[in-house]
């Protein structure tokens, strides 16, 4: 629980310095994050048409279709919670969405053997570079 308050809190204070310091680099970082962990459900295109997807439950989401579904606003905040701590609603089942925040945080603290606070902002920042590029790929 600390740790997705303190991932949420981070991309909270890091949105705000980011969303003015956003570049290429960081959606380039943010591909590569989506192409190793979320395309095999959500497909390379993001539009969640898989054989991978066709087996679950809940199909994965078209993500390129996000902004659009909010009114023309991509819901930075509401992705970034998403990939933080995973998406059980009430009434919609349980999902076969992994829980990202916790694996890049672990992923950083064994493979690269940082320290947890440095650990805590790798995860940000992967999960932050995961979302620009999300929304830089919106139609």
């Amino acid at each position: 629980m600390k740790l997705k308050v303190t991932l949420a809190t981070a991309a909270v204070l890091l949105s705000a310095i980011a969303a003015q310091a956003q570049d290429n680099s960081a959606i380039v970082i943010g591909k590569s994050s989506f192409g190793v962990r979320c395309a095999a459900c959500h497909g390379e295109d993001a539009k969640g048409a898989t054989d991978v997807g066709g087996l679950m439950r809940v199909p994965p989401s078209d993500l390129t279709k996000l902004a659009e579904r909010e009114g023309g606003r991509f819901p930075f905040a509401d992705v970034y919670h998403v990939i933080v701590e995973g998406m059980d609603k009430p009434g919609h089942g349980d999902s076969d969405m992994p829980v990202w925040g916790d694996y890049f945080m672990a992923d950083a603290l064994i493979d690269r053997g940082v320290s947890p606070g440095d650990a805590l902002e790798m995860a940000a920042g992967r999960i932050l570079s995961t979302v620009y590029y999300l929304e830089s790929i919106q139609e």
